[in-house]
């Protein structure tokens, strides 16, 4: 069996977007390095399907595609990882909020509004 190499964080995404364009399926691995644990590594599968930012229409406040996609994408997978109890809903948050700051993808006001929406979410289903 082969295994793929992730790509780094910070390359470019590689993936297929749906013919409706509300739906992603990541073409190439990615790996994320948390800041705060030693180096410990996220890596989201070739073939995870994400709907990238639900952004409730504000696609002027939060636009569909550029560097926030990824950071939308990876916490798609740690809300998927949550959901089978490998890591709670705050420390995936948390890691969201880490990846959009690590981006530079909105200014440092939006990345914090974006992990207060989320929280906000996670609150409002009593998710942990």
């Amino acid at each position: 069996m082969i295994t793929e190499i992730p790509q780094p964080f910070t390359a470019p995404i590689v993936c297929e977007i749906a013919n409706d364009g509300k739906s992603y399926t990541l073409q190439v691995p990615f790996a994320y390095y948390r800041k705060d644990n030693l180096g410990a590594q996220i890596i989201v599968p070739r073939g995870f399907k994400s709907d990238g930012f639900t952004n409730f229409g504000f696609h002027s406040f939060i636009p569909k595609y550029g560097k926030g996609l990824k950071c939308a994408i990876l916490h798609d997978y740690l809300c998927e990882q949550f959901h089978k109890g490998d890591l709670s809903r705050k420390e995936a948050d948390s890691i969201f909020l880490e990846s959009l700051l690590e981006t530079k993808a909105f200014s440092k006001i939006k990345c914090y509004v974006l992990y207060g929406a989320v929280r906000l979410y996670a609150w409002v289903k009593k998710y942990k």
